[in-house]
């Protein structure tokens, strides 16, 4: 073989032995952005109702009244960015080997919310608030003094959205909020709808949530768990 063919095979040769993600490349993880692509693309095709209020919306991602309806994390990536100990989001993407990526991107911790509660809870704790201090007329939706109340039939999947990442990716949850998490997972178990969620979503992304197939998991949990 001359010299000039053997130059021309060697890069095939090297690319059969050492390939492209063996040159200190990181793992092939979604982005959020691209993630988001499939939450309204294959999860929320047709619309659906929104966690906290149950606006239905369709698939402009309006309601018929004209509410924007946009994505929440439930374990906010504030959270997630502090558990890291990153200065920044930026940072967290960069600098983690792609775990962060996973976390933010995680169908399981990601649902359909109006806009202006979106922007009203950020990511203040959940939590019980004394009396009743509905925010909207139409919409059971508490928020005092950095607390995030829910209505009952959204608690439950609040519950065990967090329960799945402290699972997944081992985010702490404190103990106060641990036993308020267990309450609701036992007083709003799963519906007919998040058994469905939890089955497209697996077929997305090919994880499913455990605590959705199995609330009493959520019992086990104990604060060495939960504290990680």
């Amino acid at each position: 073989m001359t010299i000039k063919k053997l130059l021309k095979i060697i890069p095939v040769i090297i690319f059969l032995v050492f390939p492209f993600h063996a040159f200190g490349q990181k793992s092939n993880v979604e982005t959020y952005d691209a993630v988001v692509t499939k939450f309204w693309n294959d999860l929320y095709l047709s619309g659906g109702w929104t966690l906290y209020c149950g606006y239905k919306f369709d698939y402009t991602h309006k309601t018929k009244g004209g509410k924007v309806i946009t994505i929440e994390q439930i374990y906010p990536s504030a959270w997630m960015i502090k558990y890291l100990k990153c200065k920044s989001r930026m940072q967290c993407r960069q600098s983690d080997e792609g775990r962060f990526i996973s976390m933010e991107a995680d169908l399981h911790n990601m649902y359909p919310v109006w806009r202006t509660i979106y922007n009203t809870r950020r990511d203040a704790r959940f939590g019980i608030i004394d009396g009743e201090y509905w925010r909207f007329d139409d919409c059971d939706f508490e928020r005092k003094l950095g607390i995030t109340e829910p209505r009952p039939i959204a608690r439950g999947n609040i519950a065990r959205a967090i329960f799945y990442m402290n699972k997944e990716y081992g985010v702490p949850m404190d103990e106060k909020l641990l036993v308020i998490l267990k309450r609701w997972n036992r007083e709003d178990p799963p519906s007919t709808q998040e058994k469905r969620r939890n089955n497209m979503i697996e077929r997305i992304q090919g994880k499913r949530n455990p605590y959705v197939d199995n609330p009493a998991l959520a019992e086990k949990l104990i604060m060495s768990q939960a504290e990680k």
